[in-house]
């Protein structure tokens, strides 16, 4: 019950797919349905802060991890994963910054 329920956010919420790349010249997984999230939202020693990272989130049974220095390719654009900031599970959301 509860993967169907994730099925049902990622296909309302997400943004489409993407492919991503593991750093030095990894695994490539096409097809990572993901939300995207730009200004994402941080805690820091301040408290909650607005940052430049864009927040990506997928499903962890179409990608078990992204390690630091992987690329998710989406459109025109490509985010470098900094880091992990949430796993539960069952999803998975990187800060990432967007490659120039």
């Amino acid at each position: 019950m509860r993967d169907r329920m994730h099925s049902r956010v990622v296909a309302h919420l997400k943004d489409g797919a993407a492919q991503y790349t593991a750093p030095a010249g990894g695994a490539v997984v096409s097809g990572v349905e993901v939300i995207i999230d730009h200004n994402l939202m941080q805690n820091g020693p301040e408290g909650v802060f607005r940052s430049d990272a864009v927040g990506i989130t997928w499903r962890k049974a179409q990608l078990a991890a992204a390690q630091r220095g992987g690329v998710f390719a989406f459109g025109d654009e490509a985010y470098v994963v900094e880091e992990t900031i949430t796993d539960d599970g069952h999803m998975i959301t990187a800060a990432c910054m967007v490659q120039p």
